[in-house]
């Protein structure tokens, strides 16, 4: 089953990560798998939320995401410019020092993959059971 949501505010976020709590609750897999693909979500959610939009347009943010007995997926997409191409691999110099990019290497340390279109403004995250 895939969840769809669009998500313009936090307290949208909030709503969000309540639903996707209560799905994963369904999944007999550890509280640390289910509290690190929140937080993989939530960062994605909220990179798009403080970065995401265009000039002059509300932010808006694409969340999906579905979960199966191979694992979770989810998909985060906005309507800005993209993530810059140094932050994608969360790796580099200075990504922990940098003011952005710690949520990106987060994802990166929890998540089994996570690819980005070219553009940079989707994300997706997984996590293999």
């Amino acid at each position: 089953m895939q969840t769809y949501m669009k998500i313009s505010t936090l307290s949208q976020l909030t709503i969000a990560t309540e639903c996707l709590q209560r799905q994963l609750e369904q999944w007999d897999i550890s509280a640390e798998k289910k509290m690190d693909i929140r937080l993989c979500v939530m960062e994605a959610v909220q990179n798009g939320l403080l970065y995401g939009s265009a000039e002059g347009q509300p932010p808006e943010v694409h969340l999906s995401w579905q979960c199966n007995c191979d694992g979770f997926s989810f998909f985060v997409e906005d309507n800005g410019s993209g993530v810059p191409e140094r932050l994608r691999s969360g790796k580099g110099s200075g990504v922990l020092l940098d003011e952005h990019g710690r949520g990106i290497l987060l994802m990166h340390v929890l998540l089994d993959e996570v690819i980005f279109n070219e553009r940079g403004n989707r994300i997706t995250g997984r996590m293999k059971w």
